[in-house]
């Protein structure tokens, strides 16, 4: 029969093997990524004027679309918005989010800038993830203006 202490230590030894393993995961990504955008990079390189004078009407169409209909363009997908949430210090984000909430009272309205959270509509309780800060949207439940703010969606 174990011992707390030998318990203890074994615990101990289990948590350092997994944010060992943790660490070496995210090293991994962000190598990964670095060579993604590596690879994004020589590939734009490599574009014909043409080419690159198409990719940026594009995105300038895209963008005017984008602020006509009274969203903020993103160069960055929500997908990589959520990669960025996992591995952000959450502690440090709740810390700022709480003290925003404090001053709106745990109160959001539609058309609000929030920072990262889960927003549940106060009329159907649907809740909405935002990994990043943007305008608050209606909810897509029930059309509800009104909501509060339940942590960090991840």
């Amino acid at each position: 029969m174990q011992t707390f202490a030998e318990k203890y230590q074994r615990w101990l030894n289990d948590l350092q093997l997994m944010l060992r393993q943790a660490r070496d995961q995210e090293i991994s990504r962000l190598v990964h990524f670095q060579e993604t955008v590596q690879a994004y990079l020589k590939a734009g390189s490599d574009l014909t004027a043409d080419e690159t004078q198409l990719f940026l009407e594009t995105f300038i169409r895209q963008s005017q679309s984008s602020q006509k209909a009274g969203e903020i363009p993103s160069l960055w997908s929500e997908a990589l918005w959520v990669e960025l949430a996992l591995v952000t210090d959450k502690t440090q984000v709740e810390w700022q989010e709480l003290q925003a909430e404090l001053a709106q009272q745990g109160l959001y309205t539609q058309g609000e800038d929030v920072g990262m959270g889960l927003y549940c509509c106060q009329q159907c309780h649907q809740c909405q993830a935002y990994y990043h800060p943007t305008e608050l949207t209606a909810c897509q439940t029930c059309g509800g203006l009104q909501f509060s703010r339940q942590g960090l969606p991840v």
